[in-house]
């Protein structure tokens, strides 16, 4: 009985080094994902016919702005850019662990171009090789539109 005991004694051991190994596993993917860094549309993408996506949703809860809805991404702040970006890769991830579909398609990698289009448009503007002006008439951003951010003359 006793050499039953000690084999299960084992078995236990075994299986609590498994879990402890496979929750480091977890942590250090989590860990890599963070880290990596996220894709920027190239040009030939921002300047093609679906480069210059309009904000059709909210603003991200952290925008403190006024509403960028109804503009292009080019017509965006890069800060909002990137609030944006973040919250289409939020929603890629959601919709890749639901398996999210639109017309017998996965939702996922349209929302990850969407994202790479979002900081391609931050990028160009930092680099300052795209000025960042709303459409004049949008009645969506009068605020934005009376104000040049400073560095941005």
């Amino acid at each position: 009985m006793a050499a039953g005991e000690d084999a299960l004694a084992v078995l236990r051991s075994i299986d609590a080094t498994l879990k402890a190994m496979l929750a480091l596993a977890q942590q250090r993917t989590a860990q890599a994902r963070a880290a990596a860094p996220k894709p920027v549309a190239p040009d030939r993408d921002l300047d093609g016919p679906y480069g210059d996506p309009v904000v059709r949703m909210k603003d991200p809860r952290d925008w403190t702005g006024p509403t960028m809805k109804g503009n292009s991404f080019s017509q965006c702040p890069p800060e909002y850019l990137d609030l944006l970006a973040e919250r289409f890769d939020y929603f890629a991830q959601t919709a890749e662990d639901t398996n999210e579909e639109y017309n017998g398609k996965p939702v996922a990698p349209m929302k990850r171009k969407d994202a790479a289009r979002a900081r391609g448009w931050a990028k160009r503007m930092r680099d300052g090789t795209h000025d960042c002006r709303p459409v004049k008439g949008n009645t969506a951003s009068p605020e934005w539109t009376s104000a040049t951010p400073e560095g941005w003359d």
